[in-house]
This record gives C-alpha cells, sequence and structure tokens, in this order.
C-alpha cells in the first residue's frame, strides 16, 4: 500500500522540490491494519539502502533491498516498507504478511513495486 504521505512526497519529487526518493526498505515486528495515513512500522527491527532500483517497465519501479542472516536473526518478520533515509523519514509504502520467523541460517530480499497508472 502506498501511503498517503508516500504519494504526497512523490508528487514533490516529480515537481523538482528536492525530497529525497525512496531508497531504504524497514522491516518490523507489527502487524496492525494498513492504514494509507501510516507514517510509520508499527515495530521496526531493521533498516537497509535498497541494493537497486529498476525501471521495469514503463509506469513501474521496483526496489530491492538484502538482509543478511545474522541481521534478521530471530526476528519475527511481518511488516516491511519504502522510506527516503536512514532513519525517521516518510514511508512511503507499508505492507504486512503472514508471520515468519528467522533462524540465522536464513536471508532476505525484499522486493517492492510501484506501478503507476
Amino acid at each position: 500500500m502506498i501511503t498517503t504521505a508516500g504519494l504526497t512526497n512523490i508528487a514533490y519529487i516529480i515537481g523538482g522540490s528536492g525530497i529525497a526518493v525512496p531508497n531504504y526498505t524497514a522491516i518490523g515486528t507489527g502487524s496492525s491494519t494498513l492504514n494509507p495515513g501510516n507514517i510509520s512500522l508499527d515495530a521496526e527491527t531493521d533498516r537497509n539502502q535498497v541494493t537497486s532500483i529498476n525501471l521495469m517497465t514503463p509506469k513501474q519501479v521496483l526496489w530491492t533491498a538484502d538482509f543478511s542472516s545474522v541481521e534478521i536473526s530471530g526476528t519475527n518478520f511481518q511488516e516491511f516498507g519504502l522510506f527516503n533515509s536512514s532513519s525517521g523519514a516518510t514511508m512511503f509504502t507499508r505492507y504486512v504478511i503472514g508471520s515468519i520467523t528467522f533462524d540465522g541460517e536464513t536471508e532476505l530480499q525484499i522486493q517492492q513495486t510501484i506501478r503507476f497508472v
């Protein structure tokens, strides 16, 4: 889900306001219902800079972020989002998934696509 703040900042970026593009993915353990007014993850546990931003096809952007087995070991991962800074900042997207617990042997790669229709 793209947040209200995310949509606002996308417009600012297009308008040349100098707002930073989203380039960090955060993960967390929260599971509250998605709401366009969300401004942060419920319970952020880690945030990494994206490893790539690709223009997949016309009207689509794909962000990819990687998390090592060491940094997510023991995490009961349930939510993730896209941000434009290494801490705080604007949350452009938020997603909630079923709970996945990492045992220290599995790495995680998150890919997020925004489609402009």
